[in-house]
C-alpha cells in the first residue's frame, strides 16, 4: 500500500483557509507542519484547528515565543508559542521531543503511526534559520537529529532551512535517503518570508523529507500553494505489510 505523506512550513498559519483548503483537497494520511503557533494559554492552536476540520489526530510541541507583529502582518499583534506539529488519519501511538540545540532551542517532535503491521517513526523539524549562511549550529542540530532517529522505519520531514550544497544538508545526506534529488526551490512565495533576505522570488530549496534506507518513496512533489511563503512538499511512501510479503513468496 501507498502512504501519502506531507511537510509544509505554514508560516504561523495567516493564510490559515488557503492551508486547509490545500490540505483538504491532497487528503495526505501523514503530514508534518512547521512554524505552528498557539496562545500562551494554550489556545488558538493552528495544528489542533486544521486537525479538527479535516478529522486527524495530532501532536504538538512548542519551541520558543514570538510576537506575531515582529513576523506575522495578517495576525492580531500578541506573543505566542511557535513549534512543529504531525497529524496522521491513522492512530498516533507513542509521542516524543527531541531536543536539537540549547542555542536557539530548536526540537524535532516524534509520533509512532502504525500502518497495518508495520510501526513507522514520523519527524517534523524546523532548523534555525540561518539566512542561507553557513552554520556550525545548523550542523549540531543535524548531528543531534540523526542521533535520535531509529535506523528503519523512519521518516523526517521539515523545513532545515539549509540549502542542498550546504554541510548540514551533507550532514543529513550521508545519514538518511533524500526523497529528491532535484532540489527543486520551495521558498519564498512572498517577499515577507524575511525581512532580513528578502527574497525576490521562488528560487531556493529549503525543505525535505528524508527516510531510512529500509523505505521505498516516490512521486516527489513541490506543490503550488499561495498559503504560505513555504511550498508544501510530499511524496508517496510504499509500505511492504505482512499480507504483502506473504503475497510475495513462493
Amino acid at each position: 500500500m501507498n502512504l501519502k505523506i506531507l511537510s509544509w512550513n505554514i508560516w504561523g498559519g495567516q493564510h490559515l483557509p488557503a492551508i486547509i483548503e490545500f490540505l483538504g483537497k491532497e487528503k495526505p494520511d501523514i503530514i508534518g507542519l512547521q512554524e505552528v503557533i498557539e496562545d500562551l494559554n494554550g489556545a488558538d492552536n493552528v495544528a489542533k484547528t486544521i486537525a479538527q476540520k479535516l478529522r486527524y489526530e495530532w501532536f504538538f510541541h512548542p519551541t520558543y515565543e514570538v510576537e506575531t507583529k515582529r513576523l506575522y502582518h495578517l495576525l492580531k499583534p500578541r506573543t505566542v508559542r511557535m513549534g512543529n506539529a504531525i497529524l496522521s488519519k491513522y492512530r498516533m501511538g507513542k509521542t516524543k521531543t527531541h531536543r536539537l540545540s540549547d542555542e536557539n532551542a530548536r526540537f524535532a517532535v516524534e509520533a509512532d503511526i502504525k500502518v497495518e503491521s508495520r510501526n513507522l517513526h514520523f519527524f517534523s523539524t524546523h532548523f534555525q534559520h540561518t539566512h542561507q549562511q553557513p552554520s556550525a549550529l545548523q550542523e549540531r542540530q543535524a548531528k543531534n537529529l540523526l542521533k535520535a532517529i531509529p535506523h528503519e522505519n523512519a521518516i523526517v520531514m521539515g523545513d532545515f532551512n539549509a540549502t542542498p550544497e550546504s554541510a548540514c544538508l551533507a550532514i543529513m545526506n550521508a545519514g538518511m535517503k533524500n526523497t529528491d534529488t532535484k532540489f527543486k526551490p520551495t521558498w519564498s512565495i512572498y517577499s515577507e518570508g524575511c525581512p532580513v533576505c528578502r527574497p525576490k522570488k521562488l528560487d531556493t530549496r529549503l525543505d525535505y523529507i528524508f527516510t531510512t534506507p529500509d523505505l521505498k518513496a516516490s512521486h516527489f512533489t513541490a506543490h503550488h500553494s499561495e498559503g504560505s511563503d513555504h511550498l508544501p512538499i510530499s511524496i508517496h511512501l510504499k509500505i511492504e505489510t505482512d499480507s504483502s510479503l506473504r503475497g510475495t513468496r513462493p
